[in-house]
């Protein structure tokens, strides 16, 4: 029945050779490291650094406004009227928060790939919700006979559909093909892989009670049933996490020597940190947000987040505004209006360097003390949308009579 619904998923001209399996076959099975380990999106996450670098990309999309805005003659204004605004601002679908939306969204799109967000459209020709498919019960597929893209998923009642590339947003992690994201997991499953081959280590390095493995010597020889039970009794009391760093008393002539290698070995720490360091270059993470900070600094640090912002971040953020907007508005819409997600909470520094900022921008006039007052969430103040500049500032072409009339004289007039 599971390969059944599988292949009655795909289409007619699919092939689901098992030397050449198709996409759904690793999804069911993972992939194989090296290390033998079997590598899925549920396994990967139980790595902390996995789980701590797809958690740092969808907080940080889902902690940004995304928002609408309309065009005009003097630039630009919000718009929050319009049905798409009130979706991604306060509601996509009666059980998600916006903030949930985006987390399961980039998720979705850092696990498998792929996220696929599919439209419910009202009567009005607008969407009126917006709700997220499976990824890993979607595939999209191009009809070369209809020249058309359409997604095949199964809903969560066990049906099969399929959908026109109208209603559905597709967004995508890296892709080969322009069509499919190719999953980070699979293209990290080496590092993936190692790191769940260390984690079993480690958990069967104090189950089995790391500080008495090695080699039990007895005088003369013994035959296998005796060999057995000087196993099982030396492992009885001597293995186990309650046992660890208790001493072992030999008598009749055992020796035992060590044979173990402790978790402070250098070579296995160095492994652990180039998994780790692997796995964040993956994702596009700062090694500091995934806690390696040997070389870091106060001032890389505060480069490597602003390279995070720009490098990682807003590439993201622009898919997201392009492909919405796409695929929400109509062409006469988008003449009119666009999306945005608002950076300015990542981009505040500290409190000094902040009000530094400020007051550079009220000197030239480019904020009002109402616009500083709404960046810090305080109520406007009467007479504070006037735009003020620095009167030692003047334009060039008239500089000159500025001074002369600072100085008291008018064009030239005057004795001296």
């Amino acid at each position: 029945m599971l390969f059944r619904n599988v292949l009655n998923a795909t289409s007619e001209t699919e092939t689901t050779d098992l030397k050449e399996p198709s996409s759904w076959f690793a999804k069911m099975f993972g992939y194989e490291a090296s290390t033998g380990e079997k590598v899925t999106v549920n396994s990967a996450l139980t790595i902390p650094t996995v789980y701590r670098c797809i958690n740092i990309k969808a907080n940080a999309v889902a902690m940004l406004p995304f928002q609408m805005f309309k065009r005009t003659e003097k630039g630009r204004d919000r718009e929050k009227e319009h049905q798409l605004s009130k979706l991604i601002e306060t509601r996509p679908n009666p059980y998600q928060s916006p903030f949930k939306f985006k987390h399961l969204i980039e998720t979705h799109r850092n696990s498998w790939g792929n996220a696929y967000i599919n439209i419910d459209w009202g009567a009005d020709g607008r969407p009126q919700s917006l709700w997220l498919l499976n990824p890993s019960a979607t595939e999209p597929r191009f009809d070369v006979v209809e020249n058309k893209l359409w997604y095949y998923t199964r809903l969560p009642d066990g049906n099969h559909v399929k959908i026109g590339d109208g209603d559905i947003i597709h967004l995508t992690a890296l892709s080969t093909d322009g069509l499919k994201g190719k999953p980070p997991i699979e293209t990290a499953r080496e590092s993936i892989g190692s790191s769940q081959a260390a984690q079993k280590f480690k958990g069967k390095f104090f189950k089995q009670g790391a500080s008495h493995s090695g080699v039990l010597q007895v005088p003369g020889q013994l035959n296998k049933d005796a060999k057995e039970r000087v196993r099982e009794e030396w492992e009885k009391v001597n293995s186990g996490i309650n046992n660890a760093q208790r001493v072992a008393i030999l008598d009749a002539g055992l020796q035992f020597q060590s044979t173990s290698m402790p978790l402070k070995d250098a070579q296995f720490i160095e492994s652990m940190k180039f998994d780790k360091a692997e796995i964040a270059t993956m994702f596009d993470i700062p090694l500091h947000m995934v806690n390696e900070l040997d070389r870091a600094t106060h001032s890389n640090i505060e480069q490597e987040s602003l390279s995070f912002i720009q490098n990682t971040l807003s590439p993201i953020l622009r898919q997201y505004e392009e492909e919405v907007a796409y695929k929400t508005l109509s062409n006469r819409e988008q003449e009119r209006y666009y999306l945005k997600f608002n950076l300015e909470s990542l981009l505040r520094a500290d409190k000094k360097t902040q009000a530094e900022f400020y007051q550079t921008m009220l000197d030239i006039g480019a904020y009002s003390i109402n616009e500083v007052r709404e960046l810090e969430d305080r109520n406007a103040i009467e007479g504070g949308d006037q735009h003020r500049v620095d009167l030692n500032h003047v334009s060039l072409d008239i500089a000159d009579d500025y001074q002369l009339a600072r100085a008291g004289l008018k064009g030239g007039e005057g004795d001296e």
